[in-house]
């Protein structure tokens, strides 16, 4: 590359070689006028133009008269050649000589300029086309050309070889002596030659003449590699046969004809390449075609803009996705598409990318000409020409506005409740960590509420689970509108929720939103099939950074205070303490241990004796489990029965309970005792959880105790929680033939209206109403109303808990018929119940 080249901003510096003064004269003062910053030089002859040429550096051209008064422009042409200067050459010719012109050209020069009219107006186009042609040649001679020579003269064979080494070394030269040489070098089939680039061949070969050589290339082999034929016979007959057999050129052996000879090479090569070039840009626009069709049939939008950004085409999912047909979009800048929602430096950044790699690719939003904003997803990217420099730019984008709507319902699946559309424990939990860290770089103190809805088994298991969900639903609504909006509400799962509030002044702010949230849910809610729901709630709170520094522990001591709540009656609220750490960790291990008693046999059955009030005689008892871990005190059945009712485990527990009694009763029966009735309690989970008529098939067919022998007590909170199913349930019972009982009566929320329809045998008073029997008018009065109800209804009565004989004096005068309690005995193994109330021991 020449200094001229590798600089487009120095001036063109041409070297005039002209011996008349006069059109020296012309032409300095044409290029003033026209080419102002042309740097020019003056020679007046050959050797002065030589000097110049070698003494004061490189020029961009050369423009030389071809008449010199020491020598020819032809001469100084030559000299150029023979030392590979990279300049271009024009010379100027008088009027009519052109074949002058001609033999200039076949010596190498890149252009001619005829000395006639205005000439010198048509001298800056010629300056222009020589450097242009003389670029060209010297890309096309740096290149190699493999040139494949068959000579059989040995003499012309070494004068070719020499001159083409000094002349144009660019050719590379492969002699042969024979057309058989060439067939052996070149392929037996198709396309191009492979080895060679241009077929050098002398007319006369000694085994076949270079006509039917291209006959057999052409015409057999359908090669298409240019052939080049030199002849000393200059028939014009040999030429024409020549050229119809698909000879690229030829040249006759003249004196000099090896000065023509590169040129002559070259351009058969350069004509080969042509023919190449137009067979691939017809397979270019072939696939150009193909490209078009397919950018037209694309769902993806394609726009093609110039370098200064404005649109020269769009296809017509563009105007699909957009709304902007082509008359609207074609030579605006895309700007008019932009959304607003970036900012300056993200465009420029884009730009600066795709100026300084070509290549740009990312997420923007833009406006279609409805006004709708949508996301897309773009690629940019720059066309170059051969030169590697860029033309265009390409953007392909396509439309993600549905994946964006996917992906943010699915995100909002993945952190929000489906049922009530609440953050869900993985966002809530992650607001509360990001709270946490707030609150500690502030200073600030919140607050974590876990809210559990009471008895809400009961509604979801009587009404059924849509109803259950409706009323989450209700329930949420509530919560909802009674915090504050930066407050987080979420549900943690089942009829479980949080409530975080954050920047909080004191505690008792958090005590005024649970009290808040207790008031919410005080009336009632109405569902859509008409039933009408009391939902209270009870809740649990610990505050940051008081109880706890991190999310886990917030939520652990919520969930134990709110447990708290719970076991002091439901429906309201309690803060956290650490002693509810200690009963949690209590609780836990209780749990743990509880799983493995069973298998392990660490329960066992006593047996509290109930008697007739009217005698004192023995009329049956009632089994009630024990937990005796060993080598450890007993464990309280207050403390081991809610869990095993919370966790399910009293399924188990409950149906080996009444296995173990009735195999007890049978026993003793066997052996001719008259242990009267065993009573056995059904628990709420062991009806909703289990097949109960089953169970008591099996176990009075495994045992064979008689129907008649067995007494089931259900609590008046089990049976109304199985709603419209508890009639069905209790016949299905007693057509087993066992007995029933209701037991804890008085101290649920039944309706007396429905315990004249049930098959009920007995109604068991609680110790409560039994305890301040003597002492207080109300529990007499209850006490009296239920006997009186009971015997209404053909039912018996047994009171609970009886440890006076005043108690015992007050049941006989209002007609109770059974009654069980201390003052008679506590629950005993069944060793000491048999010892001493069936064997009088």
């Amino acid at each position: 590359m020449s200094r001229r080249e590798a600089d487009s901003s120095s001036p063109l510096r041409v070297l005039y070689v002209e011996d008349n003064p006069v059109d020296a004269d012309l032409l300095v003062r044409s290029f003033a006028r026209q080419l102002p910053d042309v740097e020019l030089r003056l020679a007046r002859s050959l050797a002065e133009g030589i000097d110049r040429l070698g003494g004061e550096g490189m020029v961009d051209v050369v423009l030389a008269d071809l008449c010199l008064p020491d020598g020819s422009g032809i001469e100084l042409l030559n000299w150029v050649r023979d030392r590979r200067l990279p300049v271009a050459f024009v010379v100027l010719t008088g009027s009519g000589d052109q074949r002058a012109a001609v033999a200039a050209l076949k010596a190498g020069a890149d252009d001619y300029l005829v000395k006639d009219g205005d000439y010198l107006r048509r001298l800056p186009a010629t300056l222009n086309a020589a450097q242009v042609r003389a670029r060209h040649l010297r890309d096309c001679r740096s290149r190699p050309v493999r040139v494949l020579y068959a000579e059989h003269h040995r003499f012309d064979a070494d004068l070719t070889t020499r001159q083409l080494a000094q002349a144009a070394p660019h050719l590379r030269l492969e002699v042969v002596d024979s057309a058989a040489a060439v067939l052996g070098r070149l392929p037996v089939a198709g396309g191009a030659a492979g080895s060679a680039d241009v077929l050098l061949l002398d007319y006369l070969l000694p085994d076949m003449d270079a006509l039917d050589l291209a006959k057999i290339l052409r015409q057999e082999r359908g090669l298409d590699v240019p052939i080049v034929m030199v002849t000393g016979q200059g028939s014009e007959e040999i030429a024409a046969q020549a050229l119809r057999l698909g000879v690229t050129d030829y040249l006759v052996k003249h004196p000099g004809y090896l000065n023509e000879l590169p040129l002559v090479l070259d351009k058969a090569f350069r004509d080969g390449e042509l023919v190449r070039e137009r067979a691939a840009l017809r397979e270019a626009v072939d696939k150009l075609r193909l490209h078009a069709a397919v950018v037209d049939s694309t769902h993806d939008g394609v726009l093609i803009s110039d370098l200064d950004g404005n649109i020269v085409s769009i296809n017509p999912a563009f105007t699909e996705v957009t709304g902007y047909a082509p008359h609207e979009a074609l030579g605006r800048n895309p700007r008019f598409l932009q959304s607003g929602r970036h900012d300056r430096s993200f465009y420029q950044g884009m730009w600066a990318a795709l100026l300084e790699t070509g290549y740009w690719q990312g997420e923007l939003w833009n406006r279609r000409k409805n006004g709708e904003l949508y996301p897309e997803w773009l690629t940019l990217s720059a066309v170059r020409n051969e030169a590697g420099a860029p033309t265009h730019y390409v953007g392909v984008f396509t439309d993600i506005s549905k994946l964006r709507n996917v992906e943010a319902r699915l995100s909002h699946l993945a952190h929000h409740d489906p049922l009530t559309s609440l953050p869900n424990r993985l966002l809530a939990l992650s607001r509360l960590e990001h709270a946490i860290e707030v609150a500690q770089r502030k200073g600030q103190r919140l607050a974590v509420l876990c809210l559990d809805l009471d008895r809400f088994k009961t509604v979801n298991d009587s009404l059924g689970h849509s109803a259950g969900d409706e009323l989450l639903c209700e329930v949420a609504a509530r919560l909802r509108s009674r915090l504050r909006e930066e407050d987080t509400l979420g549900r943690l799962g089942g009829d479980e929720f949080l409530v975080l509030l954050e920047d909080l002044d004191a505690p008792e702010g958090a005590a005024l939103v649970a009290s808040d949230i207790i008031g919410a849910l005080e009336p009632s809610f109405v569902l859509r099939d008409g039933a009408e729901v009391f939902m209270h709630a009870s809740i649990g709170v610990s505050l940051y950074p008081d109880d706890g520094d991190d999310h886990l522990a917030l939520i652990r001591n919520a969930d134990a205070a709110m447990y708290r709540a719970k076991a002091e009656g439901r429906n309201t609220c309690r803060f956290y303490t650490e002693d509810l750490t200690r009963l949690a960790a209590r609780r836990l291990d209780l749990e743990t241990r509880l799983r493995r008693a069973l298998a392990n046999g660490e329960f066992v059955v006593h047996y509290q004796p109930a008697f007739s009030v009217a005698d004192g005689s023995l009329i049956g008892a009632e089994a009630l489990v024990r937990w005796q871990p060993p080598g450890e005190p007993m464990v309280s059945p207050g403390d081991f029965i809610p869990i095993a009712e919370e966790t399910g485990l009293i399924v188990g527990l409950g149906e080996w309970v009444l296995n173990t009694a009735c195999r007890q009763w049978r026993a003793w029966l066997d052996e001719g005792l008259q242990p009267g009735a065993i009573a056995v309690n059904l628990s709420v989970e062991q009806i909703r959880r289990s097949d109960v008529q089953a169970m008591l098939r099996a176990a009075l067919e495994e045992t064979g105790l008689a129907p008649h022998c067995l007494e089931l007590e259900i609590t008046e909170s089990s049976l109304m929680a199985q709603g419209e199913q508890a009639e069905a349930l209790l016949a299905g019972l007693k057509s087993l033939g066992v007995r029933l009982a209701i037991d804890d009566f008085g101290t649920g929320y039944s309706s007396l209206a429905y315990l004249k329809r049930f098959a009920i045998d007995k109604l068991k008073i609680d110790h409560s109403f039994v305890k301040d029997l003597a002492d207080d008018r109300n529990d007499l009065a209850i006490a009296a109303a239920v006997v009186a109800m009971a015997q209404a209804l053909e039912m018996t009565v047994q009171a609970e808990g009886v440890e006076t004989e005043g108690q015992l004096a007050l049941l006989h005068e209002l007609g109770c018929a059974a009654f069980q309690g201390y003052l008679r005995s506590p629950p005993v193994p069944a060793e000491a119940f048999g010892r001493r109330f069936l064997r009088g021991g």
